[in-house]
């Protein structure tokens, strides 16, 4: 131990209030982190060459966190101070761990969010490109899980590629929030050494700093509202896997056999695992954020050890939602629509449109007509489900050639949406590359 001269490792105290679980998440964010500190405190002035260039090195050895510290800072520190020796405790000038597992956090958040992001449009290529497969398609509809109109598994597809597309957009905005520097702001009032925070944030890849050190060290309120957003998209991706199950459960389509298991008794189940699994995860993901706003809610305003306790959920919440974006790339990828009989009363509302216009008459009117006709039993139809297709005449209908354009209009969107995401990732790697060039240096 090395920020508390009383007690023991043993003590069980360290290991009730100890972060290290979590911490090892972060342990390359830890250390660049350090590394940004160190190198500002040399730009600074406050330490010459030789003292960055021993730390510097020393730092990159650093490679697991032993047992019995509070958290990772200190076990970094004591690691640097044992391999260093007293030049080691510079490090502790103008920084504190509150800035700096801040900081930490937010680099960890800002990869885990800039690999989603890319996830997600990998899966909407994908759904776009199955899409024009199945353009012509019949597929089923359905209303309180009750049959519907026609349409085709191309209009399925492109209404989940939309969501996502939407969920990408909040997610994008919250990166950039997330991509701010708590770096310098000290315990809670920054300190009296004049460290450069705008410099710092650039080297680390940040838009900029938060301004008020108070903030910078004790609030989350930006991390959450990540957490949120990829909560809102695991629960749409939940919705999705219903969907599969559903469908797969009335032979809609068939599910590729990686992502089904066979029953113990009975050998003619194809039960949708994965589905299953990611329909769970989406409830605890839930449970996740439950956890980590019931933690906040009530602290104070400056650091508080409560902190610490959400860390976990982060990266639970970031692993959950790869997983499950891999799982239905990988089902979307192998699926099988099955060819299906659609029933004739989906046409029902089709010929209530179709008496209106063509007769000129209230839609109300034409619209009890053909319920009678149904509950009398006498309900037929000249209509063919492509016709149903045909007729559609808005945009985002399941027309064939309505679908063809918007298919076009999304996969514009897409391209659009890789090219912004991949400009931002190379902004932030063109800024830390200062970083490696002005440590080069040092250690010339």
């Amino acid at each position: 131990m090395l920020y508390r001269s009383w007690g023991s490792q043993k003590d069980e105290v360290i290991n009730f209030t100890s972060s290290l679980d979590s911490d090892r998440f972060i342990i390359d964010e830890v250390k660049l982190t350090m590394k940004a500190h160190i190198i500002s405190l040399y730009l600074s002035g406050y330490i010459n060459k030789e003292v960055a260039k021993k730390i510097l090195i020393a730092l990159k050895d650093f490679k697991e966190v032993g047992e019995g510290y509070e958290d990772i800072h200190e076990a970094l520190e004591d690691f640097l101070l044992k391999k260093v020796g007293e030049d080691a405790g510079w490090i502790g000038l103008g920084r504190s761990r509150n800035d700096h597992v801040a900081t930490a956090l937010r680099l960890k958040l800002r990869n885990e969010l800039i690999d989603i992001l890319n996830d997600i449009n990998k899966t909407r290529e994908l759904l776009l490109h199955k899409a024009k497969e199945h353009i012509t398609t019949i597929f089923p509809s359905y209303t309180h899980l009750q049959l519907a109109q026609p349409t085709t598994f191309a209009h399925y597809l492109t209404y989940i590629e939309e969501e996502l597309s939407s969920r990408w957009e909040m997610i994008f905005s919250a990166l950039k929030q997330i991509n701010k520097s708590p770096l310098g702001a000290g315990a809670i009032v920054g300190s009296n050494v004049k460290i450069d925070r705008v410099k710092e944030s650039e080297l680390l890849g940040f838009d900029g700093i938060i301004y008020n050190t108070i903030s910078a060290t004790s609030s989350r309120a930006d991390l959450i509202s990540a957490i949120a957003e990829l909560v809102t998209l695991m629960v749409s991706l939940s919705r999705v896997a219903e969907d599969m199950i559903f469908f797969s459960s009335i032979k809609l389509i068939t599910l590729p056999d990686s992502h089904v298991s066979t029953s113990s008794l009975m050998p003619q189940k194809r039960n949708p695992v994965t589905m299953e699994i990611l329909r769970a995860k989406a409830g605890e993901i839930i449970g996740f954020l439950t956890s980590i706003l019931s933690i906040y809610k009530s602290l104070p305003f400056g650091y508080n050890l409560d902190l610490q306790e959400m860390n976990k959920y982060y990266w639970l919440v970031t692993s959950y939602v790869k997983s499950s974006l891999n799982i239905l790339y990988s089902l979307f990828n192998n699926i099988i629509v099955n060819k299906v009989d659609i029933d004739k009363y989906s046409l029902a509302t089709d010929d209530a449109e179709l008496i209106s216009i063509n007769n000129k008459i209230p839609y109300r009117s034409a619209y009890f007509e053909i319920a009678k006709r149904i509950r009398e039993g006498q309900y037929e139809t000249t209509l063919k489900v492509e016709d149903s297709i045909k007729m559609k005449a808005v945009i985002g209908s399941p027309n064939f050639d309505l679908m063809g354009n918007l298919i076009k209009i999304r996969e514009e969107k897409l391209r659009n949406d890789i090219r912004r995401i991949e400009e931002y990732r190379l902004e932030i790697i063109s800024k830390m590359g200062e970083l490696e060039v002005i440590e080069n240096g040092i250690e010339e």
